[in-house]
């Protein structure tokens, strides 16, 4: 063995795990067309609580609450009445809509670095990874586990 390859062995790297599955109840469904379509008729975002669990591989979300209408438009939903009304244990983390009022018609299918942010917050507050999704069609939506996970994987020398 050379010595080079000597110092890979047993090199742990960090690797991000598979994306969970998301499985939604058929009233967390209606609850996020609900949410959906609250968004559309007011043209600004909307923000909702989701319950729920996750495990390794699957994310599975039995519950929503709307939020009332708080203060924020269609790109500044508050994340403060989001970061409290929608705290662990009784939550697993949010929903939102990326429904635009002046810019743009097409909605945003992606997070933006402000829910990002926000994404951290609500992790950091109750001390665990969340489960958060943007809504962005009447059935579109992103949806991820923040932080993502990461898992230890060893890594192997190559044959000299």
């Amino acid at each position: 063995m050379s010595p080079a390859s000597a110092l890979f062995i047993g090199a742990v790297a960090l690797a991000p795990a598979a994306l969970p599955a998301w499985r939604l109840s058929d009233a967390a469904k209606g609850s996020f067309r609900e949410i959906w379509n609250a968004s559309v008729a007011e043209r600004r975002e909307r923000v909702g609580c989701i319950g729920g669990v996750i495990t390794r591989d699957t994310v599975y979300v039995v519950r929503t609450r709307l939020l009332t209408e708080g203060e924020g438009d269609s790109l500044t939903a508050s994340a403060e009445q989001s970061l409290a009304e929608c705290a662990a244990p009784e939550w697993m983390g949010t929903v939102h809509t990326h429904v635009r009022s002046t810019d743009s018609d097409d909605p945003a299918p992606r997070f933006s670095p402000g829910d990002r942010t926000v994404m951290s917050a609500w992790a950091t507050r109750n001390g665990r990874a969340g489960a958060f999704c943007v809504l962005y069609s009447p059935k579109g939506a992103h949806c991820e586990v923040w932080p993502p996970r990461v898992e230890p994987r060893v890594i192997r020398p190559e044959s000299p």
